[in-house]
């Protein structure tokens, strides 16, 4: 599988990587902020067909979203910024049949209960200062799904659902909490192996080396460096 990762970008620049990864066959698989810059991985294994994004000062930009599921895109990533902006990633190609998200000054355990319930499951999550944004769709290809939210991270948490068979899908963090969704996937996944990597810069030399072992990038969060 191809992928391809960009960090610390700034606004001006996300279209010339953006552009220059479709040229080549790739779309964005995830996205995260850092200090008000961007980090984009993109890759050509996401089965998308088709992708917009939109560079927003709103957490979340709610009328851009709703045209665009009109045109029958869904969100596929998100982020946010320090400073209140988000970047939000739609996308053709995936299995979702319908999407909700919620925007909340906490971490909304209520409504994703609420939302389980229904039949959706969390598929993208951001944060922006200490908001939290999470998105939950309909056709994620999950049998069952958890979160772990913690002060620090939940390592033995992680370690027990992997066990069970969860695989982490989403990942966002604030200042003081970081969340983890872990989902069951309904089809057994050939990739079984996933390991998580905490850095205090971007990775770069890591994930080189994981690539050469045929691990790829997930999911990327940025959240408060422990030392």
């Amino acid at each position: 599988m191809k992928q391809r990762y960009h960090y610390n970008v700034a606004d001006s620049r996300l279209a010339q990587h953006i552009d220059k990864g479709n040229e080549d066959g790739l779309y964005i698989s995830c996205v995260a902020s850092c200090s008000n810059l961007w980090a984009l991985i993109m890759d050509a294994g996401t089965g998308f067909n088709s992708q917009v994004y939109e560079l927003s000062p709103y957490f979340l930009h709610k009328e851009w979203i709703m045209e665009q599921w009109e045109k029958n895109y869904y969100i596929s990533a998100i982020a946010g910024a320090n400073n209140g902006s988000s970047l939000v990633v739609m996308s053709k190609g995936t299995h979702y049949l319908q999407q909700s998200y919620k925007v909340s000054d906490s971490f909304p355990f209520k409504w994703i209960n609420k939302k389980w319930r229904e039949g959706f499951y969390v598929t993208a999550m951001a944060t922006a200062g200490s908001r939290w944004a999470i998105v939950m769709s309909r056709g994620a290809g999950f049998s069952d799904q958890v979160v772990e939210l913690d002060f620090l991270y939940p390592s033995e948490g992680i370690h027990h659902r992997w066990d069970g068979g969860y695989r982490i899908t989403s990942t966002a963090a604030t200042w003081d909490q970081a969340a983890f969704i872990l989902s069951i996937p309904r089809r057994k996944p050939s990739d079984e192996t996933q390991e998580t990597l905490r850095t205090s810069a971007f990775p770069s030399t890591h994930v080189k080396e994981k690539w050469a072992k045929n691990l790829y990038i997930a999911s990327v969060c940025y959240g408060r460096t422990v030392s």
